[in-house]
């Protein structure tokens, strides 16, 4: 099991994660997973369910629309997002 904290940003608008653990993410591998909004070699925008994720190859990740709403849904994708591009 991947382990993460998740939740309000509290230097940002917005909501994210982090690993818990030192990580690096396979953006290669998410790209092929997920809707690319915008692509550099050290990050991507992905696009899933109206939401857009900026994923750090670093491994955090920042929601830039998400809401409390969407608390469960966010969560979701972050998982989604860590089990297809973390390398371990």
């Amino acid at each position: 099991m991947i382990k993460f904290t998740f939740g309000k940003c509290t230097t940002r608008a917005g909501f994210s994660a982090k690993l818990q653990q030192k990580g690096r993410l396979n953006l290669q591998k998410i790209k092929e997973k997920f809707e690319v909004v915008l692509e550099t070699p050290i990050l991507l925008v992905v696009r899933e369910q109206e939401l857009e994720v900026i994923v750090h190859q670093y491994g955090e990740l920042l929601f830039k629309n998400g809401t409390q709403e969407k608390f469960s849904l966010m969560e979701d994708i972050v998982k989604r997002i860590y089990e297809t591009g973390l390398e371990r």
